[in-house]
């Protein structure tokens, strides 16, 4: 028994290593331009070929595609947002297909720290949409996707983000008013963000 005692005492007291920084950035970059890299080459099919299962495969990579560079800069405007506030925060290496990149430590961080930590998913969902725009010709459906995805996510993080960022803004506390959103919140995001992406691909087409 005392020696079960110990070796509790001996894992509590074995301190979680934080991933580096740079090691996640090169793979979540290697992850970025593999994805991007299948997308184009569904793309580039579709202008050789005109095939209708190349059509088929080019959109369904630009709906998936969008979606993840989405999260991934919205997690890491996340994180560059509650840095530049001087958060506490604490990086972690994504479980399985999990995009969250870092723990934000609400009992530490003030109100401050968590809207600038908030606007900061804002800013980098944004960016990537504005340069996507500028640099793609919207000249196929599959382009016309990956940036009507990218939009979607924008709507589904805003729908989820505005009532919180209202109420904290109010008082409230940020680790509350997280614990309050609820699956049905999720689903009606989701619903106004996927209906959104597809009104994008309605109106850029």
């Amino acid at each position: 028994m005392a020696e079960a005692t110990d070796n509790n005492r001996a894992d509590e007291e074995i301190e979680i290593v934080e991933p580096g920084l740079a090691g996640m950035l090169v793979r979540d970059a290697a992850l970025i331009f593999a994805a991007l890299s299948l997308w184009a080459a569904a793309d580039a099919w579709v202008q050789v070929t005109s095939l209708w299962f190349a059509q088929v495969l080019a959109v369904g990579d630009a709906l998936l595609v969008g979606l993840l560079l989405a999260a991934i800069f919205h997690e890491w405007g996340h994180y560059s947002g509650a840095v530049a506030a001087g958060a506490s925060v604490r990086r972690k290496a994504p479980e399985g297909v999990s995009l969250l990149r870092f723990d934000f430590d609400y009992a530490a961080n003030d109100h401050r720290q968590f809207h600038w930590m908030t606007y900061g998913g804002h800013v980098l969902h944004w960016t990537i949409l504005l340069l996507l725009l500028v640099a793609l010709p919207l000249d196929s459906i599959s382009r016309i996707a990956l940036v009507s995805s990218i939009f979607g996510f924008v709507v589904f993080a805003t729908v989820i983000e505005y009532n919180i960022i209202k109420d904290t803004w109010r008082g409230t506390s940020p680790g509350e008013r997280l614990q309050q959103i609820t699956p049905k919140d999720f689903q009606q995001a989701s619903i106004i963000g996927g209906l959104s992406g597809l009104f994008a691909i309605a109106v850029l087409a």
